[in-house]
């Protein structure tokens, strides 16, 4: 064998295994919980909010509005089977942040479908019907829905330009009070503007740098203004779900309040679990600060999911599974998780009948209870979540890396990161670009990864060593 040929076979060898490193480590970047509460549209209507919440709620009504509905050959890789047009893309991230959560990675259909939904413009729409046609500029775009499919995107890594372009779409509709609202135009509201906060995390990003063009508010200042001082004779420390009109006295929201929580904690959907601690109590002192009007919404939800068998309920007193996990999610991920206790229990009764009703987003966000409350999401009240979640669309593949935070307890080890994401890193607050994503990957990071570069350094040096023993062993002319 000539020296060209050798090298060339060592060249084949070496590209193969680079390859087949890169493709059994899987790629992931990093996702906090939300609640179903309803918010105003630009025109005063809440519907564009409430039907991306109705994704992972009142599933008996879903199931009847969507009634003989088939579908779409292109919908193939969409998780669930109802009608999409209302919560396709927030029903498509739920369940692959879902996945993530369970260290598990997505088929490559079900991320394509969600990369087919962005529009040019970086933005999402509810659902987009025929997605190798443009976005049409009158579409209604869906701000939560577009935070909720950057979350998703970014736990499958690889996803730099349309991060960045979703991102600095998002920073275009920043409201003067620092906040978001569900869509272009519509009024700040605490879901949308923790959701918006998660995403800009779990990019990598800081929220705090990323300021409204109009007044330099950041979103955690929207935080703030929808806070309810400590002392208020009614839902002291609860946030609002908007800004109260002129003249109108404040009103608590429970469903606000836990993604208030965790948006003012700088949390995402997936969250590790954090130790609990002494319970929360409403402190005046801390009624300006971000993380201070945080755990005065903790002292206020505490009362609220404390007792067992403890659970929010809709604004017509039924009991609402999704607002409730949200708020477990939150307290846990605060460290006020046995102040939840009761209502994570509840949830372990009743969840999974309300999840089977619903489809993948109420699975997914009973995973993201589980992981967050440091409960077996295989076990979670006798159901398996994540092989229910899968079974509602394509099957993910198997863990190959650890979970995004450990679930084995609620005390997380000496050595874990409290957090399953990169520290917030830099960002600069007029072109919003995710400071890690790809390059933070375990294709890159991980263990196949120096795996890989020890059997290159091998290879080379065999193939240095056949050239040298054949150029001492060839005849001299």
């Amino acid at each position: 064998m000539t020296t060209a040929v050798r090298r060339a076979a060592a060249s084949l060898l070496v590209s193969a295994l680079l390859c087949g490193g890169a493709a059994l480590a899987p790629s992931a970047t990093a996702a906090p919980g939300r609640a179903a509460v309803t918010h105003a549209s630009p025109s005063g209507s809440p519907k564009a909010t409430a039907d991306r919440r109705d994704t992972g709620r009142h599933g008996k009504k879903a199931a009847k509005k969507h009634h003989g509905y088939r579908p779409r050959p292109g919908d193939a890789a969409l998780y669930g089977r109802t009608n999409p047009a209302r919560d396709g893309v927030a029903r498509q991230s739920l369940a692959l942040l879902g996945l993530y959560a369970a260290s598990l990675r997505p088929a490559a259909p079900a991320v394509r479908w969600l990369q087919a939904q962005q529009c040019a413009d970086g933005s999402f729409t509810a659902y987009r019907q025929t997605p190798t046609a443009p976005c049409d500029p009158a579409a209604p775009r869906d701000t939560g829905a577009t935070a909720l499919a950057t979350q998703a995107l970014a736990s499958v890594g690889g996803q730099r330009p349309r991060l960045s372009a979703a991102l600095n779409w998002l920073r275009t509709q920043q409201n003067p009070d620092g906040g978001w609202g569900s869509a272009p135009g519509a009024p700040t509201d605490a879901t949308t503007t923790s959701e918006v906060i998660g995403a800009l995390a779990m990019a990598g990003g800081r929220p705090s740098s990323v300021r409204s063009p109009f007044t330099d508010n950041q979103a955690y200042d929207a935080l703030v203004g929808l806070s309810l001082p400590c002392s208020a004779s009614h839902g002291a420390g609860g946030f609002t779900a908007n800004p109260p009109a002129p003249g109108q006295r404040p009103v608590a929201d429970a469903h606000a309040t836990a993604e208030g929580l965790l948006g003012g904690i700088g949390k995402r959907f997936v969250v590790a679990p954090v130790q609990p601690g002494p319970a929360p109590s409403c402190d005046p002192a801390g009624a300006a600060t971000p993380e201070g009007v945080a755990r005065n919404g903790a002292a206020y939800l505490a009362p609220l999911l404390t007792p067992e068998g403890a659970h929010l309920t809709t604004d017509s007193g039924a009991a609402d599974p999704a607002a409730t996990a949200d708020a477990v999610v939150a307290m846990c991920a605060a460290g006020y998780g046995r102040q939840a206790a009761g209502a994570l229990h509840w949830l372990e009764r009743n969840g999974p009948d309300w999840a089977k009703r619903t489809g993948p987003a109420a699975y997914a966000r009973l995973i993201f209870t589980a992981h967050t409350a440091g409960v077996d999401p295989a076990r979670f009240g006798g159901t398996d979540l994540v092989k229910a979640l899968q079974a509602t669309g394509l099957p993910a593949a198997p863990p190959a890396t650890p979970r995004p935070g450990s679930s084995a307890s609620a005390r997380p080890s000496a050595t874990a990161s409290p957090s399953p994401t990169p520290s917030e890193a830099a960002m600069n607050p007029r072109a919003v670009a995710p400071a890690a994503d790809a390059d933070t990957s375990p294709v890159l990071s991980g263990g196949i990864w120096w795996v890989a570069i020890a059997l290159v350094i091998l290879i080379a040096a065999g193939v240095l060593f056949v050239n040298r023993h054949s150029a001492h062993g060839r005849p001299r002319g």
